[in-house]
């Protein structure tokens, strides 16, 4: 019998061999549709991430969203998305916010007298050696009186011309001059003056329908805390700056003892006294006020919470009236007792001066006294004597305990009216 030719094979055949052929071709095209189908899946979440950016970062966990706002879904970015939007969209905002409280900045100009020159330009040994005669007496010389120009900036408060700005600006000016947005001029006059807080408010004459700005609240403010500030720095009016909240409730003796300030690194240079720092939502949070003259980008401004409270009762009553006590005080620290002899455990407040015919120095206070308790009340700090102080009517009592020589003594005494010659932001009354 012939061998069968291999080309045919019965159907039983065929199946068995088809059968055993796909099992060994099953995995592989399994394996290669798998992969097939997830290199078009992550191709198709590739493009939906590059058309709905906001939802692939989502996913991943870099951006959320929330769902409750969906006609205008609000973004909370966490992490270097932060960043990035932030700065890409940081220069608009700017400038929309500097856009948004320019017509409520003013630039200020004064003009004031200065102290007399006499004009004797000459010692008497020049009249001698030239016209044998001896110079005129300085008092029977006319007298050159300078004039004194100054620059600074303010903020309409009111839409018929009430500008806030600093009482260093204004002081002793006999001359005012406001200028508008536009380069639209009015002649000004004070309202009224605070030396204490370095606070003035001004009226524009014939100025109606101004914008007035939008005064926030510095109670939240924190530092790194994005601001601007604008105003008129060596005249250039409509200046804008942009920087941080640097730190609060910054203490310098050297400005005004008597408030607490904003540090800012936002560029504030002369000229900008009086103007705003503004937040990025266009609230005015603090009144530029003064930098430090030995750095760089160390400004300070005054927090805006003070500043209304100070304008509004110049606004109705022309002036502020405080209480005093009449001493000025400093912290005793350990080197400050060891040099005075005091144990070094002792805490207290030292005082350092006892202002004359003072409510002070009335009830027998003395330089070199510590000050431990004030009614009742452990006293570590002049601050916190201060806010005592001034948080009573004029007239109040208050108990003191002191300790003197090495003695406790308890002194009493009444709060007087602040005197204007004592009003003044450097002194820590």
């Amino acid at each position: 019998m012939s061998t069968p030719n291999n080309e045919f094979q019965p159907a039983e055949n065929y199946q068995q061999n088809h059968s055993k052929l796909s099992k060994r071709l099953s995995w592989p095209l399994i394996l290669s549709g798998g992969a097939l189908f997830f290199a078009l899946a992550a191709f198709s979440m590739s493009f939906v991430s590059i058309a709905l950016p906001s939802h692939t970062l989502a996913s991943r966990g870099e951006i959320q969203l929330i769902p409750s706002q969906v006609d205008n879904p609000k973004v909370e970015l966490t992490g270097r998305y932060e960043h990035e939007l932030i700065s890409s969209r940081s220069s608009s905002i700017v400038a929309d916010v500097a856009e948004e409280i320019a017509p409520s900045v003013v630039n200020i100009d004064i003009k004031k007298e200065g102290k007399p020159v006499a004009m004797v330009p000459f010692g008497s040994q020049f009249f001698n050696r030239f016209f044998g005669t001896e110079p005129v007496p300085f008092q029977q010389i006319p007298m050159r009186i300078p004039e004194i120009k100054g620059n600074g900036s303010g903020i309409i408060i009111s839409s018929d011309g009430l500008v806030l700005t600093n009482n260093h600006v204004v002081a002793n000016a006999q001359d005012i001059e406001v200028t508008v947005q536009g380069g639209k001029t009015y002649p000004a006059k004070v309202v009224g003056r605070d030396p204490f807080s370095d606070i003035a408010v001004i009226q524009m004459q014939g100025a109606h329908n101004l914008k007035p700005a939008k005064l926030g609240s510095s109670k939240h403010l924190r530092p790194g805390d994005w601001v601007i500030a604008v105003g008129s720095p060596l005249g250039f009016d409509h200046t804008v700056t942009f920087g941080i909240v640097s730190a609060l409730s910054r203490q310098i003796p050297d400005i005004n003892a008597n408030v607490s300030f904003i540090q800012t690194d936002a560029a504030i240079n002369p000229g900008n006294s009086g103007g705003p720092l503004v937040t990025l939502d266009g609230d005015v949070v603090g009144i530029n006020t003064a930098i430090a003259g030995s750095g760089q980008n160390i400004g300070f401004a005054i927090p805006v919470d003070i500043a209304k409270k100070v304008s509004q009762e110049l606004i109705s009553d022309g002036h502020i009236t405080r209480p005093w006590i009449g001493i000025s005080m400093a912290v005793l620290t350990q080197s400050l007792a060891k040099s005075l002899g005091i144990p070094e455990n002792v805490k207290g407040v030292i005082v350092a001066q006892v202002l004359p015919n003072s409510p002070s120095d009335k009830a027998g206070f003395q330089q070199g006294d510590v000050i431990q308790r004030l009614n009742g009340s452990s006293i570590e700090t002049p601050q916190e004597i201060q806010k005592f102080v001034r948080s009573k009517p004029i007239g109040t009592e208050f108990n003191f305990q002191i300790l003197r020589n090495g003695q406790m003594m308890a002194l009493s005494l009444k709060t007087d009216t602040l005197p204007d010659t004592y009003a003044n932001p450097a002194a820590e009354q």
